[in-house]
């Protein structure tokens, strides 16, 4: 691959997604600004102007990547020809993520809080608050007839939110104590037909009910300290990829959260 002009410092933040038959993959890292490479041939495509847009988050969505920036605080949208849009601002903005709920395409920024836009309008379409502590790691999930917010927090607090809810009003449910410790991944997975959210624990994954936050079981991860957590589809079947400490890439179906 190209070197990334005048790289001095780490890029530690990949992206990679499909557009006009190349495989593109986005990069940067927290003293890093992003760039963009064609992962067939390696060129360098493009790079962001020295502004210092360092990154807190990059992720790949429906052909095009999102960043979330140090410094500005801003989520920007980007295109493969380079063009970009500024969604909007969170503060202490730390993490990013992407869901299909409720016939609609949802871009979701944490930090001090947790902030939803449309990925169709690109409108903001809410702004959610944990009592306190920042949000690591968020997504949404379908249930029944309306679309909730989920999202974990430094102080290992888990909370979801209803999208439809009125501004400043309650939680769906939260603070959930999830943690001893503060809480960096999550995910949302069909187990049993049911939402399930996924939160790493001591050797183990817990299981919390996507409807109310109870907890609905443990499954065994023994010595695969998990650092990092995303829903998939794989031949087929939406499984949960777990990466961990030990070194190993696992791959988790429903029956084996299911036990």
């Amino acid at each position: 691959m190209a070197e990334f002009p005048d790289a001095t410092n780490v890029i530690d933040m990949v992206a990679v997604f499909s557009a006009g038959g190349k495989l593109l993959l986005a990069a940067g890292g927290d003293e890093q600004e992003p760039a963009l490479w064609d992962l067939g041939s390696g060129e360098l495509l493009r790079r962001t102007p020295l502004n210092g847009a360092y990154l807190a988050d990059v992720i790949a969505f429906d052909g095009a990547f999102v960043t979330a920036q140090q410094y500005s605080e801003e989520v920007r949208l980007w295109s493969p020809d380079g063009a970009n849009t500024v969604l909007g601002e969170v503060g202490a903005l730390s993490c990013l993520g992407a869901a299909r709920a409720g016939g609609r395409r949802l871009i979701l920024a944490g930090g001090s809080g947790a902030k939803v836009w449309d990925a169709g309008t690109l409108a903001g379409i809410g702004s959610f608050y944990p009592d306190g502590g920042r949000v690591w790691a968020v997504t949404a999930c379908a249930l029944a007839d309306r679309t909730v917010v989920v999202a974990v927090t430094e102080k290992g607090e888990l909370y979801a939110w209803p999208l439809d809810a009125e501004p400043d009003g309650p939680p769906l449910y939260g603070p959930v104590a999830a943690s001893h410790g503060s809480l960096s991944t999550m995910a949302v997975v069909a187990v049993g037909g049911r939402p399930v959210v996924v939160t790493e624990g001591q050797d183990s994954l817990r299981l919390w009910d996507a409807a109310d936050g109870t907890e609905v079981g443990r499954v065994n991860a023994h010595r695969h300290e998990v650092t990092a957590m995303e829903s998939a589809i794989v031949d087929g079947r939406r499984v949960l990829v777990t990466s961990g400490s030990d070194g190993v890439l696992r791959i988790w179906d429903e029956s084996d959260l299911a036990q």
